[in-house]
């Protein structure tokens, strides 16, 4: 029962840390653009794919939109 006295503030110093890094998380736009990132390798890998092997092409990713800053 002893140890209840050590596993409940034990607890509760896990759970502030994991709230203050969700709100760390939030304040640095971790969670903005949570597709873009992604999706990027995909049309990379199928530019490549397409063809010319041995040749550097320069992909274009306006097609993409940008991330943008918000202002809190």
């Amino acid at each position: 029962m002893e140890i209840v006295l050590l596993l409940i503030p034990l607890a509760l110093l896990f759970l502030a840390g994991a709230i203050w890094a969700l709100f760390w998380a939030l304040r640095k736009d971790q969670f903005d653009d949570l597709d873009n990132a992604s999706w990027r390798v995909v049309f990379e890998d199928r530019e490549q794919r397409k063809g010319r092997p041995g040749t550097s092409k320069a992909v274009s990713y306006t097609h993409l939109t940008l991330p943008t800053k918000r202002i809190v």
